[in-house]
């Protein structure tokens, strides 16, 4: 999306270039026009400016500080206590018909819900269509679990504090000679290099995540005019960083181990005594006796199975809900309960994955989690452990605050989606700033700087205004307004994770005493 010259002219302090980069979405660009002529070497002194002056580690190999690993006891792991996961025993068909109704659509997902109008398509967000013409790329490249492999590492200034989640599309637009380079020598050998979450410590210096993911590119593309490359790519695969070296180049390598994705069987399978067999339920005149020990989700919800569950739980030493804590499907299908529930996202219109392993990803990377929890998860191998670590987060996030002055912005229950992929997106814009935007159907405490533009717009048909917050006036993100009165929905609000953070509040607290914060730090 690229800004409008308001005739202000641009700044003369260079810590204002920063603010420039990444609030505005590629201010400057109506100027030279999508990928002008003057853009690259802009972009290329921003970043310069910004790196020296201590908002962004500088281009490798120009002087730039060595890089730290986070021990893994810096993760905070005090805030969650996977243990009080409470899973909900079903035992009746109402139950069920309950979780059934994620199926239908309630027409409060603030697409407009009227009958008239044109519908927003939700698969143009996804596709990125602002980036113009691209190249595909066919194949797959995938890492055998538990090998030891080493790959590139892309650290830029853009992806300060990204944390990529296997599934994630990752936009990019890059101008720096060196990363143009080594993504082109990507291409041309497997199409995979690592991201991992860097920040700058006290120090200044840049610290690395033990944990990352490998990013696959599919869809590139080389602008002659500026040199500049195009890339949209997805994460793939956890990875744990085992040691980084830099090389004369000033590239980051790293070895790393490629983590396994470890699927639990059935825990009440696991541990029932099968010489006990003869005495369970179903019998023969009541149903199939595969039915009961079932993984299957279309046979798992059925109001018979779980009365049968019940009732074979007798023949154990554990009573069924504490196998129903470390059940799998069970935790993913409330999960999507407590989406419905808390968001006004419509498990229907995205067609929300119901494989644990994908559904704990989605989750993940579209729910209001902060980078440290997000981490986390990136170290946890089974769906299980994910889906029972996210539960214990989610719901306790109510509202929405300034990662600066606290100032409420906007309200979990107002979270939509207005893309196939989820709530939330990655987008880049024209100066190459990667932004993570959630998207809500209201927001409050916002000021807007100047009129609506519908250059570089990540979602055709609508004109985006920059919003800022009321109190400290810091980037908040943006309101978009359709620029067809027919289009549904007419308006709705963008927040950049990097400037919000989720406030987390105790369940069932009238008062609404505050537990603790989820801060979404900007380095």
């Amino acid at each position: 999306m690229a800004d409008r010259d308001d005739g202000h002219g641009q700044e003369d302090r260079a810590e204002n270039m920063e603010e420039e980069v990444e609030g505005d979405i590629g201010r400057g660009g109506a100027e030279g026009g999508a990928g002008g002529g003057g853009r690259g070497q802009e972009v290329e002194a921003i970043e310069e400016d910004v790196a020296r002056g201590g908002h962004g580690p500088p281009p490798q190999g120009q002087g730039a500080p060595p890089l730290l690993v986070m021990d893994e006891e810096e993760l905070p792991q005090e805030l969650v206590l996977m243990e009080e996961v409470e899973i909900e025993e079903i035992s009746d068909e109402d139950s069920w018909a309950q979780y059934e109704s994620c199926e239908e659509s309630d027409g409060g997902n603030g697409s407009g819900g009227e009958d008239n109008g044109e519908q927003f398509d939700a698969t143009l967000p996804s596709r990125h269509v602002y980036l113009g013409e691209t190249q595909e790329l066919r194949g797959r490249t995938v890492q055998d679990e538990n090998d030891y492999v080493t790959i590139p590492l892309l650290l830029h200034n853009s992806l300060m504090n990204l944390v990529l989640i296997p599934t994630q599309t990752l936009p990019m637009t890059i101008f720096h000679p060196l990363h143009v380079s080594m993504l082109r020598n990507v291409i041309a050998k497997d199409r995979t290099f690592g991201i991992v979450h860097t920040k700058l410590n006290q120090d200044g210096n840049s610290e690395m995540a033990r944990y990352g993911t490998t990013a696959e590119i599919y869809e590139y593309q080389e602008e002659e005019l500026t040199g500049a490359l195009t890339i949209k790519a997805k994460g793939r695969q956890r990875f744990r960083v085992m040691s980084t070296r830099q090389e004369t180049s000033g590239l980051i390598v790293a070895r790393v181990k490629i983590l396994p994705e470890i699927r639990m069987e059935c825990p009440f399978e696991m541990v029932r005594l099968r010489s006990l067999d003869k005495l369970t339920l179903p019998r023969p005149q009541e149903d199939k006796p595969y039915v009961a020990h079932s993984r299957e989700l279309v046979t798992v919800r059925t109001a018979n199975s779980w009365l049968v569950r019940g009732r074979n739980a007798w023949l154990t030493p554990w009573p069924s809900w504490v196998y129903n804590q470390y059940d799998d499907l069970l935790l993913a299908q409330r999960l999507v309960n407590e989406i419905k529930k808390t968001t006004m996202i419509q498990p229907n219109l995205l067609k929300l994955p119901r494989d644990p392993q994908e559904l704990s990803h989605w989750a993940a990377i579209n729910l209001p989690l902060d980078d440290s929890h997000r981490l986390t998860l990136l170290g946890l191998n089974t769906p299980t452990q994910r889906l029972r670590y996210i539960l214990s987060v989610i719901s306790k996030c109510k509202m929405l605050i300034c990662v600066r002055c606290n100032e409420v912005i906007g309200d979990t229950a107002d979270i939509f989606s207005m893309s196939v992929e989820g709530p939330q997106g990655t987008f880049v814009n024209p100066g190459g700033y990667v932004h993570e935007m959630l998207t809500l159907t209201k927001a409050t405490n916002l000021t807007y700087n100047g009129r609506p533009s519908i250059q570089h717009s990540w979602f055709p048909g609508y004109a985006w205004t920059i919003a800022n917050c009321s109190s400290c006036h810091s980037h908040m993100g943006w309101k978009f307004k359709a620029t067809n009165r027919k289009l549904k929905p007419q308006k709705f609000f963008g927040l950049t994770r990097k400037a919000v953070r989720a406030k987390l509040f105790w369940e069932g607290d009238e008062g609404g005493n505050e537990m603790c914060d989820m801060g979404i730090t900007s380095g």
